[in-house]
């Protein structure tokens, strides 16, 4: 990837990002969140939610507090990407995973009783909440849906025979990238779910804008991508967000070439309580699953 520095490279400068990045990496931490996560921008996020969210319009959203507070004070707290409320009062949670995490999709169900619990804590003397959606956007394929070709996948709650439906309150939701391959030449401007799954996953290769995008959509998403339209604070922040990535792969990279088992475990052992996919930490450390979850 270009974003991702060579490993004896020096730290990156605002004026190398400058020079070298024209448009953010939406699948780093720091830039998904500057374009899709700042209210200057939320007409971009409420345009992507109402092409992947089904059978709801939202026309407008409030971003609350991303981390929720547990009653428990022994239990962990929990820190989403993006937590919204829209004008209807449906919660949203947005969750960006850039590399495979095992048993994702038990997270997604952990993150779906958040907003839940939220909504008893706060004087509903019912067990009845608004419409939750679990959106994952996720830069791998799940075994669970590899079966499937689509890019979006929705589930909800149904009986098992008959697929009647228990409740229409929990979607969780699924946005598979590897899954679009199209390329520039091939994206239907008219489509724009489309523009997004390729700007999701192209736009930090780009060194322009493209003639063939000119419509309203994709110019906000390039206008709010747009690295030279940061401040010097902002380029800072997402310099950090890169190095730190840098700094993983060197770390593994260090574990790797020395071949000492005791670096390896450290690394597989901070990886592991990083959240990092245990298939990952197996390719990079070269330990076995056992070893990894020994540790």
């Amino acid at each position: 990837m270009k974003q991702n520095l060579p490993l004896n490279q020096a730290i990156l400068t605002v004026e190398q990002l400058d020079k070298e990045y024209p448009f953010v990496d939406l699948l780093l931490d720091a830039g998904f969140k500057h374009v899709f996560g700042r209210q200057k921008n939320k007409d971009i996020l409420i345009a992507f939610l109402n092409q992947i969210i089904p059978d709801r319009t939202i026309v407008d959203l409030t971003y609350n507090q991303n981390e929720q507070i547990p009653d428990n004070i022994e239990s962990k707290a929990s820190r989403f990407d993006l937590y919204c409320t829209t004008d209807d009062g449906s919660r949203i949670i947005v969750e960006l995973q850039r590399k495979e995490q095992h048993d994702y999709i038990h997270r997604s169900l952990y993150y779906s009783s958040l907003p839940i619990a939220e909504q008893v804590r706060i004087g509903n003397e019912t067990y009845m909440f608004s419409h939750i959606y679990i959106v994952n956007i996720l830069n791998f394929t799940l075994k669970e849906t590899a079966h499937r070709e689509q890019v979006l996948s929705a589930f909800r709650y149904k009986e098992i025979e008959d697929n009647t439906l228990l409740t229409d309150r929990i979607t969780h939701i699924f946005v598979e990238l590897p899954k679009f391959k199209k390329k520039l030449e091939e994206i239907d401007k008219e489509n724009v779910q489309d523009i997004f799954y390729f700007c999701l996953r192209n736009l930090k290769d780009l060194k322009t804008i493209p003639d063939s995008l000119d419509t309203e959509i994709a110019q906000r998403i390039f206008t709010a991508s747009a690295v030279a339209a940061m401040t010097t604070q902002e380029k800072m922040y997402y310099i950090d967000n890169m190095n730190t990535e840098r700094d993983i792969r060197n770390q593994i990279q260090f574990a790797v070439d020395k071949g000492r088992e005791e670096e390896r475990k450290l690394m597989a052992s901070k990886l592991k309580a990083m959240g990092v996919g245990i298939d990952v930490i197996i390719e990079s450390s070269g330990l076995t699953r056992e070893e990894i979850e020994m540790l």
